[in-house]
């Protein structure tokens, strides 16, 4: 795996891990409204849809490297950006409701 795939998937790995630790202590709420409705069915559901979504990009973007390797370098680290951007803001957001 490459170093945007590692990124990627810490990233990830700490997005859902912090989730956790700051909804169960009633310190934020989920900010994506498809996750927060997955976590309805509990966080085993929430975990696993979230490690499956992460593993299939994953797979999928060191799949077509070997077609395309500038085409996913450049993609896998808009989506890291993207990324730590969304998840910045959902804590930023609901830190604020929350108060």
């Amino acid at each position: 795996m490459t170093r945007e795939s590692w990124a990627l998937l810490l990233i990830c790995l700490a997005d859902a891990l912090s989730t956790y630790w700051l909804i169960t202590n009633g310190l934020a709420t989920e900010f994506n409204p498809i996750m927060n409705w997955v976590l309805g069915f509990g966080w085993f559901a929430f975990f696993a849809v979230k490690g499956a979504t992460v593993v299939l990009a994953i797979g999928f973007a060191e799949w077509y490297r070997k077609h395309n390797p500038q085409f996913v370098a450049r993609w896998t680290r808009l989506a890291i950006g993207l990324y730590v951007s969304l998840w910045s803001l959902g804590v930023l957001v609901s830190s604020f409701l929350l108060g």
